[in-house]
């Protein structure tokens, strides 16, 4: 569903790109907090945004992609790995012979390399890290494929020429990764495409919320506390969103609308449609009991 951009949130974020004295940390620490600018459209099957979470700084072949994501669909996983790098590095030489790569884009798409070479040899190890959050549980062994997403450079003094943009295709469909320029994240939000989203970082058990940006979808009813880290000022908002907390602490799983582990009362359903609450609650009748799952 498209969001109205909010202009003053797109003029900050050209601001800190026009800053040669930012980094990609700087980059990063503001996609963090402002996720709608960060584009996760690459490679989404049909259940979209697992859980509508990012994570940053996702640990693999002993370095970190900057973003990573994971997409599903019945038979199948994607995790897509997200490499930032400046927006004054440039995507092309300025050679007008011919169309090549930059230094800085070549060292970027073979940074990109290690992690697909790694994936290649070590999957099962990833897979583990990544096992939390492969829920539901039927669906944790089915294959996970690897994409990966190049951001880089600018395009607002002109749009590719055709020969760069035939390079481009070319790059992406041997490489099976996305190119994109710090422009098309703009014109992606200003179009209406920007929505907030989690993000989590990794730990050793498992994984945090690092930043409540957007609130997720389902994670409280897959994932309990020994796998997910809640920090206090995350749980007081979703408190205030009407999450019961108090029962996840305690491992259960939210499995009422996202937010309950047990039937909601009236007062605690609120402004939930009648039917909603109807569907909520004829499913849970239809639950096998523990005893008959035994």
């Amino acid at each position: 569903m498209r969001q109205p951009p909010d202009e003053a949130l797109a003029s900050a974020f050209e601001q800190l790109l026009a800053d040669d004295g930012k980094n990609e940390n700087d980059i990063q620490t503001f996609l963090e907090q402002h996720t709608e600018l960060l584009d996760t459209s690459s490679w989404l099957l049909n259940h979209r945004l697992h859980m509508n979470c990012v994570i940053a700084k996702f640990p693999i072949a002993g370095r970190t992609a900057d973003f990573a994501y994971l997409t599903k669909s019945s038979d199948r996983w994607i995790l897509v790995l997200i490499e930032i790098e400046r927006p004054n590095k440039p995507l092309f030489t300025t050679s007008s012979k011919h169309v090549g790569g930059s230094s800085a884009s070549n060292e970027a798409l073979a940074q990109t390399a290690v992690w697909r070479d790694y994936w290649e040899q070590h999957q099962s190890e990833v897979r583990e890290r990544l096992l939390p959050l492969l829920v539901p549980s039927p669906m944790a062994r089915n294959r996970i494929e690897l994409r990966r997403v190049l951001i880089i450079g600018r395009s607002t003094g002109k749009d590719f020429n055709q020969a760069q943009r035939d390079r481009i295709a070319s790059i992406e469909d041997d490489q099976k990764i996305k190119i994109l320029t710090y422009d098309s994240l703009l014109r992606s939000y200003r179009s209406g495409w920007g929505e907030k989203k989690c993000v989590l970082s990794p730990r050793s058990t498992g994984y945090a919320i690092k930043h409540l940006d957007g609130l997720p979808k389902l994670l409280f009813a897959y994932v309990l506390p020994e796998h997910l880290s809640v920090p206090a000022s995350v749980e007081t908002r979703l408190k205030a969103e009407g999450y019961q907390m108090s029962a996840w602490r305690n491992n259960q799983l939210l499995r009422f609308n996202e937010k309950w582990a047990s039937e909601p009362t009236d007062e605690e359903a609120g402004d939930v449609h009648p039917a909603v609450l109807s569907v909520i609650r004829a499913a849970d009748r239809a639950r096998p009991s523990k005893a008959k799952r035994r």
